[in-house]
């Protein structure tokens, strides 16, 4: 397979770095995350007071919660570009994917001798997989908001669960599920602190190893130990030269301009603008997310023919004009100003 000879080589190549930082900054997350948990209390009395003590008492508090803060972005951004290489190049497909000389899926391409050979490597399982990881990580800092009980995060978590609640037929019944009632309570910050702590983790544990699994990656590369190195030194250089901080305690109103994450900027120009007609079609920012996340789960099944430059080329073409949409917008959003 020509493929095949370049397949040394493929590890050198900075597009498949991402996949690294990815799982470092999953690894950075969970360390930090436990040294604050032996700090944090979850509770809406103490909470914030527990966050300024580790900031302000701790040894190396501030630097824990800096690096926790950032090493979110760093997961989601990482995943993010991994995904987006793989659709670029159709390797879900499984019938142009290569891996490092020496690996599991080497010696299985080697053996291949027919598409239906190629199929049963599963790759797009991998894709699938990969989607939910992707998933969780968003999880993760929509979990991680609330537990700031800052006024950002405090009124982000307001702001999206009624946006939820416009939901029709079910609103109501979603926002109850996610807060454990109709406001923000003890209750919401439990279930909140559950599942960014506990379930999310072991969630991100499970499909991490079935993303291995389907990829048959069986061993890591020492390059990549180097990019994982890096990506833990880079969290390290901007956690001191920019720390996290807290904003006010929550209060009756919101003393500060607010805006989503850069990961929704785009939303938050449909946000508005929806707004402007009527509050009540802000649902529509819903059903759009899942009709995205639908749409990122069956991109194998609409794209499962034989590979050729005009498949291809459909792709790309699709591609960049998904991420041109996704860049515009969220650049509007970030020049939009902000009601205060």
């Amino acid at each position: 397979m020509q493929v095949l000879s370049w397949g040394k080589r493929l590890i050198l190549n900075p597009i498949y770095w991402p996949s690294a930082a990815s799982l470092a900054s999953f690894i950075v997350l969970v360390i930090s995350g436990i040294a604050l948990g032996f700090w944090y209390e979850p509770h809406p009395s103490v909470a914030y007071e527990s966050i300024i003590y580790i900031d302000d008492y701790v040894a190396f508090g501030q630097l824990m919660l800096s690096i926790h803060h950032y090493a979110t972005d760093i997961l989601i951004a990482s995943t993010l570009l991994h995904l987006i290489r793989v659709f670029f190049m159709g390797t879900y497909k499984g019938r142009i994917y290569v891996w490092a000389e020496g690996s599991y899926l080497i010696s299985r391409l080697q053996r291949i001798n027919s598409v239906k050979d190629i199929k049963e490597l599963k790759l797009s399982y991998a894709w699938i997989s990969g989607v939910v990881l992707l998933l969780i990580t968003v999880l993760f800092l929509f979990s991680g908001y609330l537990l700031r009980w800052d006024e950002i995060g405090y009124y982000s978590i307001q702001i999206t669960t009624s946006i939820v609640a416009y939901t029709p037929l079910i609103g109501d019944t979603l926002r109850s599920l996610i807060l454990g009632g109709t406001e923000i309570t003890s209750r919401s910050l439990a279930r909140f602190y559950v599942a960014h702590a506990v379930l999310l983790p072991l969630l991100y544990l499970l499909f991490l190893g079935l993303h291995y699994y389907y990829i048959k990656k069986a061993r890591f590369y020492w390059l990549e130990v180097g990019v994982g190195c890096i990506t833990t030194g880079f969290l390290l250089l901007i956690s001191v030269l920019n720390p996290f901080e807290l904003a006010a305690k929550p209060s009756a109103e919101l003393t500060v301009s607010l805006k989503p994450p850069w990961l929704f900027l785009w939303l938050y120009v449909i946000e508005r603008g929806l707004g402007y007609i009527s509050p009540r079609l802000n649902f529509i920012n819903i059903l759009l997310l899942l009709s995205i996340l639908a749409l990122l789960f069956l991109v194998p099944y609409i794209d499962s023919g034989e590979e050729n430059p005009q498949t291809k080329r459909k792709r790309t073409v699709a591609g960049m004009a998904s991420l041109a949409f996704f860049i515009l917008l969220s650049i509007a959003g970030y020049l939009w100003e902000a009601p205060s």
